[in-house]
């Protein structure tokens, strides 16, 4: 019996199948028009939600400081061989107010007259600098792979970072702060 109503024989009939249809459209996984109005006061359920990343971000560039863009290893007065990059990129998430940072760095190593093919350790930084004070809040050095062939003069490498991350403080994160990317002195053969 329903508090407050007297129910007889044939409404608890109409009770029972009104109950039925109610239960019925409520299990229809796309929903039907009677849950629909149950479950969102509204004949259709709403759009389902975007679950991407709720802050933006405006990635910060990339800078190669003044002679790290490429190095030279000498043997005598001759070069031996040289590294050099190629292409950079990245990439930005924002999780948990911080800002996690991925680079892509690509390049070459060249075999100079005093060099030849060979395996090689391309030394590699990556760091985010705060630009208020120039500060290195965050790097990683990286010994990246790389074989120039017998017959050949050079070889290309690539280097996907691990993620830095630096704090989140706005949508403008490219005003904040600055990706250094370049080459450390003296790569090993």
């Amino acid at each position: 019996m329903l508090q407050g109503f007297r129910v007889n024989g044939l409404s608890r009939v109409l009770v029972a199948g009104a109950s039925v249809l109610l239960l019925a459209g409520c299990s229809g996984g796309g929903g039907s028009t009677i849950g629909n109005l149950i479950a969102f006061n509204s004949p259709t359920a709403p759009p389902l939600l975007d679950m991407k990343p709720v802050d933006k971000v405006e990635c910060p560039f990339i800078d190669v400081p003044e002679g790290t863009a490429a190095v030279r290893i000498m043997a005598g007065g001759n070069i031996r061989h040289q590294y050099s990059l190629g292409d950079l990129s990245r990439e930005c998430v924002v999780a948990n107010g911080q800002i996690s940072i991925k680079v892509g760095v690509s390049g070459r190593v060249l075999a100079g007259p005093a060099g030849g093919p060979g395996s090689f350790s391309v030394p590699v930084r990556v760091g985010i600098r705060r630009e208020s004070d120039q500060k290195i809040l965050t790097s990683k050095s990286y010994r990246v792979a790389a074989t120039i062939p017998s017959g050949a003069a050079h070889a290309s490498f690539t280097l996907v970072s691990d993620a830095l991350t630096v704090p989140y403080t706005r949508e403008q994160a490219n005003e904040d702060y600055m990706v250094v990317v370049g080459f450390e002195q003296g790569g090993r053969r």
